[in-house]
């Protein structure tokens, strides 16, 4: 609340100096334009009179302005989200997850169909036991290759956030390896 107060004030200030401001170039321009009389530099005509009254009267208004215009524009986010399920700005709470160990062949292992939902990432872990690494790519071709593809040592884990598994690609430099997989799933139209 304290910085809400630190900001309104500033923008206060803001629009005094603004006016000021303003009144000071009219000001500077009248003198530019025609020599003044001793009695004329004090004094200022009605409409700029009235233009420093409206300004002042105006700044006094902006405390409560600004706050509307923030509570208006939380309202719009509020319903309209942030373009994420759920529209809090972030993923909702998964109330499932989906977990199992695949075993990866030393040619490469395209990953099951399972569904990544949005704002989740797919994990992978090595199994802690393999005797060899992991090699994870996009295609068959670039898992098998061990300059196309990101290596996964025993009990190393990498996150993905995909829309499926199946588009991962995984080889295993030998024979016994394993890929643990998990993510989070939102089961019943969640």
């Amino acid at each position: 609340m304290a910085e809400k107060d630190k900001a309104s004030k500033a923008a206060v200030v803001v629009s005094i100096g603004a006016a000021v401001t303003a009144a000071f170039a009219l000001l500077q321009k009248r003198v530019k334009a025609a020599p003044l009389e001793p009695s004329q530099i004090v004094g200022l005509d009605e409409a700029t009179m009235n233009l420093l009254i409206a300004i002042a009267q105006a700044s006094g208004n902006i405390d409560s302005n600004t706050l509307d215009a923030l509570a208006k524009l939380q309202e719009i986010v509020d319903k309209i989200g942030v373009g994420v399920p759920g529209g809090q700005g972030w993923p909702p709470n998964a109330n499932s997850i989906t977990s199992l160990r695949v075993v990866i062949a030393v040619g490469g292992t395209q990953l099951p169909y399972i569904a990544v939902p949005s704002g989740m990432s797919l994990v992978i872990k090595a199994w802690p036991l393999n005797p060899g690494w992991l090699q994870i790519g996009a295609t068959l071709a670039e898992c098998a290759s061990i300059n196309q593809s990101f290596p996964l040592l025993p009990s190393e884990v990498v996150g993905y956030q995909v829309e499926n598994a199946d588009q991962i690609f995984i080889a295993a430099t030998v024979a016994g390896c394993f890929a643990c997989l998990t993510v989070e799933q939102r089961k019943g139209g969640g």
